[in-house]
């Protein structure tokens, strides 16, 4: 069983299936048990499907020119649910029209050695629909010779298969039920028999619903969302969760960030989840997500142990771009972090993952090393640092998987102290080269390895009709080495992994249009005051027809796994098998993909406002409707170009 990469593939079939009615059945979290370490939920199929529609993201999927790739992706994803679903004895058609009210999956790990998925769909006024899928899971276990067998649970009467080792899968059972409106189906006895003990009323105590971290996230998410119900619900305890997908991977050797991560106090975050609206007023999808850390809440008691304390990001300030922040870029964010704190706390982590106690030993030998910078990290580099950090990025074109190029920057407090801080230690670094860019002094790190395998495309980011009103930097067609650089200026410590991009701010910075007085910044800064807390410790902002455009280049031309963006990364890892040395196979045929200068045109601006609070954080993230006016309130935009000087 593999619930991130299987099940909710199934999830996501059973979301298309049409609902006439809600039933009576008890929700899902009163059912699912305490164990429960992911969840999603949806109570009404018609209003997320009507809803999901009225998007953008439903009519690109609905436009003529994505039919071919979303005809061979239903066909794609159908024959996967069959090739991993077959010990369910279910196909893709098999599911549709039976569910009628709530549908949750859930992945449960009832011990140390073991996880189960279960899914429950109440299917109230069509129990009919339901026994005749039932009847033809019978015929499909039969053809694979598994053993049917009937076991009473609480009033039910539940089917059980047990399927014997076939080629490399090992055994396995699969347990079906039928009863009081609810059909569930689950991979282990044990857990639907405890889902139907709470089903006939008992065992009320050990169940998601009372789980501490699962009612605080329903309790403050539906706080922040007022009336509104969601379409969505999801939770993940994200430990557990971890260790229950691990239980279905080859074990790693080296390192063990998890087991590492526990130790250092991380587990403090117990819990997260949240809501999803799609199409609500102007809002494409809507949605608020609350990480659940109380830690330790005693007066006066230092509320995260270990490494964890590294977790303080304070409230306050504005979070306006500065007029260094170019309008070309793809992604902006701004947050408070407490720098010396995360620094200091930061010791136990590097020691554990070193293996040795190094950290003060390697402060040591930066400051008195006769052939080292002869730097005191703590005070001439920490103490100059500020509590702001800012990220950008860009692509790159053509587009390769190391397009993404990131900036960061943190204030600082005197340039010319961090600028001569800086010299010393890149002065010492052989890789290093010296540089002037627009009159700053700029540290070059050369990777003389760097390949960068170029993928043709159509078109430019800065051709789209948005972008023409507004002067362009101008892109070198060709694959540079990714190159990272530092420097200091505008009050920031810039730390880039490509120096393209901070050559572009750099160049920009006098005569360059700046994001603050664009037209959908505007927009998506707006909402955030809407939609914001009184106090914030950060905010994003994106352009999803930018963003998007690296992944989406990458797939429709099968080069997927080799991204090394963020996105791109994250989902190489949930859809790899984690063999070491081996690159994954990109399991979706994008070469039916149209291109992305179509795409583009459904893909709006977003924006999140983030806010620490006494348990954990709030996060309120949006995307709204491409469609902007050309131009922003003459009064908005010289009030926030004003805020945004340095």
């Amino acid at each position: 069983m593999q619930f991130p990469r299987v099940s909710f593939a199934g999830f996501i079939l059973l979301l298309c299936t049409q609902a006439v009615a809600l039933g009576d059945v008890p929700a899902s979290e009163d059912l699912l048990p305490g164990t429960t370490k992911g969840y999603v939920s949806v109570a009404d199929f018609d209003a997320l499907e009507q809803a999901f529609n009225k998007t953008q993201i439903g009519q690109l999927a609905a436009d003529p020119q994505m039919e071919p790739f979303v005809e061979d992706l239903k066909r794609q994803l159908s024959e996967k649910w069959t090739q991993t679903h077959e010990k369910l004895g279910l196909t893709w058609e098999d599911l549709d029209d039976v569910p009628t009210g709530e549908i949750a999956i859930a992945l449960v790990m009832p011990s140390e050695t073991r996880d189960a998925t279960i899914i429950l769909a109440d299917v109230t006024g069509h129990e009919q629909q339901a026994d005749a899928l039932l009847k033809k899971v019978d015929e499909e276990m039969e053809k694979n010779k598994a053993r049917r067998s009937e076991r009473p649970l609480h009033g039910a009467t539940a089917v059980v298969f047990d399927i014997p080792e076939k080629d490399d899968a090992p055994a396995r059972q699969v347990v079906y039920v039928v009863h009081s409106g609810l059909l569930a189906a689950c991979d282990e006895v044990d857990v639907l028999e405890d889902v139907v003990a709470r089903l006939a009323g008992g065992a009320q105590s050990d169940r998601l619903a009372a789980l501490p971290a699962f009612e605080a996230i329903t309790k403050r998410c539906r706080e922040a969302s007022g009336e509104l119900e969601p379409h969505a619900r999801w939770f993940l305890e994200p430990f557990g969760y971890a260790d229950a997908i691990r239980l279905e991977k080859p074990k790693k050797r080296g390192t063990d960030m998890l087991k590492i991560l526990k130790t250092e106090g991380f587990t403090a975050i117990e819990g997260i989840g949240g809501f999803v609206n799609f199409s609500v007023d102007k809002y494409e999808m809507l949605h608020r997500t609350f990480i659940y850390a109380p830690g330790n809440q005693e007066e006066g008691a230092e509320r995260f142990e270990l490494s964890a304390r590294m977790l303080k990001f304070p409230n306050g300030g504005n979070f306006l771009p500065p007029s260094w922040v170019p309008r070309d870029l793809a992604t902006y964010a701004a947050m408070n972090i407490d720098t010396k704190n995360a620094f200091e706390n930061s010791k136990t982590l590097v020691n554990q993952i070193v293996g040795d106690e190094v950290f003060e030993d390697v402060l040591e030998s930066i400051k008195t090393d006769e052939n080292g910078p002869r730097i005191d990290i703590r005070r001439d580099l920490i103490g100059y640092l500020g509590d702001r950090l800012t990220m950008i990025s860009d692509l790159q074109v053509p587009i390769t998987p190391k397009s993404e190029r990131l900036l960061f920057a943190v204030d600082t407090k005197d340039d010319k102290v961090m600028a001569e801080v800086i010299r010393k230690w890149m002065e010492t670094d052989p890789d290093t080269r010296k540089r002037e860019i627009a009159g700053h002094v700029v540290w070059e790190i050369v990777d003389e390895q760097a390949e960068l395998p170029m993928v043709t495309i159509e078109g430019s980011p800065l051709d789209a009709e948005p972008y023409a009103e507004e002067e362009a930097f101008e892109e070198e067609e060709r694959a540079l080495p990714p190159n990272s650089a530092v420097t200091v200026a505008y009050g920031q410590l810039f730390v880039a992994t490509h120096i393209d991009i901070l050559t572009k701010v750099l160049t920009q910075y006098e005569n360059g249009a700046k994001l603050a007085g664009s037209a959908d910044y505007l927009r998506v800064e707006a909402e955030i005051n809407q939609l914001a807390q009184p106090e914030q410790f950060g905010q994003t902002f994106t352009r999803t027809d930018e963003a998007y455009r690296g992944v989406y280049e990458l797939l429709r031309t099968g080069k997927m796994p080799e991204s090394e963006s963020m996105v791109g990364k994250i989902l190489n890892g949930l859809l790899g098998d984690d063999t070491e040395g081996t690159l994954r196979e990109q399991r979706i045929d994008g070469s039916k993909l149209p291109s992305y200068d179509m795409v583009r045109r459904y893909l709006g601006p977003a924006g999140m406002t983030m806010t620490s609070e006494k348990t954990g954080w709030l996060l309120t993230g949006f995307t709204l409707h491409k469609d902007a006016p050309s131009t922003a309130p003459a009064g908005e935009k010289a009030k926030i170009d004003t805020a945004a000087k340095p």
